[in-house]
């Protein structure tokens, strides 16, 4: 029984990381030459860039990483099969559970092992890359556009056209006050009139207009730049408006950091774990629009670890009893059902973008999904 166990393990081992390593070596090419414009654009030598890429090697290994498994797996028990070694471990009394089951263990630990590698090496490497391309090419990938934020707790609602990382700099930025709350002072300039001052009053709600607003980490605020100030005031008359121009103007009202307003679409699945969570439970009350986006990136970098075993269970709920070709209908039939579950995965994710369903439902359903259809297959192909 160990032999067997000893012989499954090795064979699905050796082919599986052998096709896994290759394939990677693939991934880093097509991220090579999609890159290559940018790399000649800014005189990179090839021994750069190609360094470069291959920071990318650690992720595009994960990303092989299950369907390698798939292909490996379903290699070794389809020549099983085929050479008719089956006949020969089911006649010795070894039933062809005692050799799946070695599998199923391997794929568990697979999972474990992709969940490690991806938060201690993968994740740190991107990082590294992403680093040294926006140093090499100075672009910043976490410049944003048309940004909306909105902080219900102290009532403030947030607009900017763009925001530029390097500088904490937002521009044309719209600043609203959705109550009359004046806990904190805005300071204003000594040389600006006495009308400006209204807008310090905090009698009414405020919009304030600006061509920029950069943050001041020293005092964990922002100032805003060529401004103009709209102020409600109640008279006796009603409600008026009184607008006035300040050249510069805090708004310790505003204490929003700076990290909320960069373009993170895929930087949640590279931050600290802990720093993700915070960071998703900050903008489910600032912006639930973008929390649904954010909060699916973050379940797929917890539960894409699931990957590898998903893909050995495909593999082993297989029917290898092929009169001929079997090698060949066995891949052809594994590689429809991945196709299957990487197709309800695009699917759900895309709902789950949207907020139609929850993040969390969103990457777990595909797993189910073909879960439940590896069961109904292994039960009806008995």
């Amino acid at each position: 029984m160990k032999v067997l166990t000893k012989y499954t393990l090795i064979s699905v081992l050796k082919v599986g990381f052998a096709t896994a390593l290759l394939a990677a070596l693939m991934l880093v090419g097509v991220d090579l030459f999609s890159n290559l414009d940018s790399y000649i654009g800014h005189s990179l030598g090839f021994g750069k860039a190609f360094m470069l890429s291959m920071l990318y090697y650690p992720e595009a290994f994960l990303i092989a990483l299950g369907p390698s498994f798939l292909f490996s797996a379903t290699y070794f028990l389809s020549m099983l099969n085929a050479s008719n070694e089956m006949i020969c471990i089911l006649n010795s009394g070894v039933s062809s559970r005692r050799v799946v089951t070695p599998l199923l263990i391997l794929a568990v630990m697979l999972a474990l092992f992709y969940f490690g590698f991806n938060e201690t090496i993968a994740i740190k490497s991107s990082n590294l890359k992403d680093s040294r391309t926006q140093f090499a090419t100075s672009d910043s990938s976490l410049d944003n556009t048309d940004i909306a934020l909105s902080d219900m707790q102290d009532g403030y609602m947030v607009y900017a056209s763009r925001y530029e990382d390097e500088t904490s700099t937002l521009y044309n930025v719209s600043y609203i006050e959705l109550s009359g709350k004046s806990g904190e002072k805005d300071s204003i300039p000594d040389s600006s009139s006495n009308a400006d001052s209204n807008a310090n009053s905090g009698t009414g709600l405020r919009r304030i207009d600006a061509y920029k607003a950069v943050y001041n980490e020293a005092e964990g605020f922002w100032t805003f730049n060529d401004c103009y100030v709209y102020t409600t005031k109640q008279t006796h008359d009603g409600e008026t408006v009184d607008v006035s121009y300040l050249g510069m103007l805090d708004v310790e009202r505003m204490k929003l950091e700076p990290q909320l307003f960069r373009n993170l679409s895929s930087e949640i699945s590279k931050m600290s774990l802990d720093l993700a969570h915070a960071y998703l439970l900050r903008m489910k009350g600032l912006n639930p629009d973008e929390y649904a986006r954010l909060g699916t990136e973050y379940y797929k970098r917890i539960f894409s670890c699931l990957t590898p075993l998903i893909m050995m269970v495909i593999a082993c709920s297989m029917n290898y009893r092929f009169k001929k070709n079997v090698l060949f209908f066995s891949l052809i039939c594994s590689i429809c059902i991945a196709v299957v579950y990487y197709v309800i995965q695009m699917m759900t994710v895309m709902l789950a973008d949207q907020g139609v369903i929850a993040p969390w439902l969103g990457i777990l359903i595909p797993f189910a999904v073909i879960l439940g259809l590896s069961g109904i297959m292994s039960i009806i192909m008995k």
